[in-house]
């Protein structure tokens, strides 16, 4: 019951994705999409919203003491205040407040389960269904592109109408169905299964490649990287590796820039926008304009850069602790040596802790050019329910406190 329960509500929060705010005026609607549109806009909310009354009938203790999704609660709570104090449209930052609150509420509700584990497997497996879905209903758009039946562009549509994904977007949907499928295939041992892993990876590669997303190419570099410490050296990395390098030269260096190094290194005109953001952040440096300011100050543009993008709606204490979050889990997973500790660890707990840090240090490396987890989206819903597993098992993995002085 506990599990069906769980997974409806983070069915819930996943169920605002691609619409929002905008689309509450179209409640009163008669045409029977747009009425749905409008509807799902409610449902992070509603999920919010059963949390709550869950732990006011509980009385369950604040989880996040310890955990780094405390940083990151504690910075929606900023954000949170300063949307009611001072955001020029307040609903519209009081809304989207509340949906970045609803999975972290969830969070709440979960790890004070006995069976938090379970429940965050099955979060994981709501994700991973989520990406699995995405990425193969846009595999489609990709292979006419390949063929020429249609131009490259810097955005592919979702079907039925659920708008459009940028290729930075579409190559993060490859990029998670890449880590989890090669995590499937090289933990895997039935044959059999194997080779769906192998089949999916493959499509999912092609995808990565087609959208020449620079910010999945570095998540790949990085996460195949962290995958050698974490499991140690293998043979087959001699297959893979070159694999890697290829996809990395081809779609990146060949396809992306055009064999120019300086065309690589191109921000693509975010520093254009990174400076209208920092004159905004400079009239409210502390706690800056409540959340979605940057869609309603700076004319819709979007940040692509998480610090940046928090500082705008929570000032600098906020990006401070938004930075915090994503910092002290990597300290955490060295502190406690967790990267080798995986290897001790049976069952799908393993893969799914392994492929947890997989996704959190793509996550990271993309929060430099993206705006990771610094607003309710995709990449909130993801980076959440992974570092909680990894917070968990973290823990659990702690040295003593003799081991650490002898490491000191």
């Amino acid at each position: 019951m506990r599990l069906i329960f769980s997974s409806a509500l983070w069915m819930a929060i996943w169920g605002g994705m691609f619409t929002g705010y905008y689309n509450l005026r179209f409640l009163s609607s008669t045409d029977p999409f747009m009425f749905f549109q409008g509807f799902r806009a409610l449902l992070p909310l509603f999920s919010l919203y059963v949390c709550l009354i869950w732990l006011f009938k509980e009385r369950t203790r604040f989880p996040f003491f310890k955990d780094p999704l405390g940083f990151l609660f504690l910075y929606s709570i900023v954000g949170v205040t300063t949307s009611l104090l001072l955001s020029p449209l307040m609903g519209q930052s009081i809304y989207w407040a509340g949906v970045y609150l609803a999975p972290l509420f969830m969070m709440w509700v979960v790890l004070r389960d006995r069976e938090a584990k379970l429940l965050l497997r099955f979060i994981c497996y709501i994700n991973y269904g989520v990406f699995f879905m995405l990425t193969f209903l846009l595999l489609p758009e990709a292979v006419k592109i390949f063929r020429g039946q249609a131009g490259f562009s810097a955005f592919y549509n979702l079907p039925l109408g659920f708008g459009g994904v940028t290729k930075n977007g579409v190559g993060r949907y490859a990029m998670i169905v890449i880590i989890v499928a090669a995590m499937r295939f090289l933990s895997e041992t039935r044959r059999r299964r194997r080779y769906i892993w192998l089949a999916i990876v493959f499509p999912a590669m092609f995808l990565l490649m087609q959208t020449q997303s620079r910010t999945a190419l570095l998540g790949l570099a990085v996460c195949s990287a962290l995958y050698v410490i974490m499991k140690g050296i293998d043979w087959r990395y001699l297959l893979a590796g070159p694999l890697v390098i290829f996809i990395l030269w081809f779609s990146g260096y060949r396809m992306r820039a055009q064999g120019r190094l300086d065309a690589l290194l191109n921000l693509s005109g975010r520093e254009a926008t990174w400076g209208r953001a920092f004159q905004l952040i400079g009239q409210s440096p502390f706690l800056g304009w409540g959340f979605d300011a940057d869609r309603i100050m700076i004319n819709q543009e979007h940040i692509h850069n998480s610090y940046i993008h928090a500082s705008i709606q929570v000032g600098i204490v906020g990006a401070l602790l938004f930075f915090a979050a994503l910092v002290s889990i990597w300290l955490l997973v060295l502190k406690t040596r967790l990267l080798k500790h995986t290897r001790d660890i049976k069952g799908e707990d393993q893969t799914v802790l392994q492929e947890s840090i997989l996704i959190v240090a793509f996550l990271t490396a993309r929060s430099f050019f993206e705006s990771t987890a610094a607003f309710y989206g995709v990449d909130l819903l993801l980076i959440v329910p992974a570092m909680a597993f990894i917070s968990l098992y973290a823990y659990e993995s702690r040295p003593a406190e003799s081991d650490l002085a002898e490491v000191t």
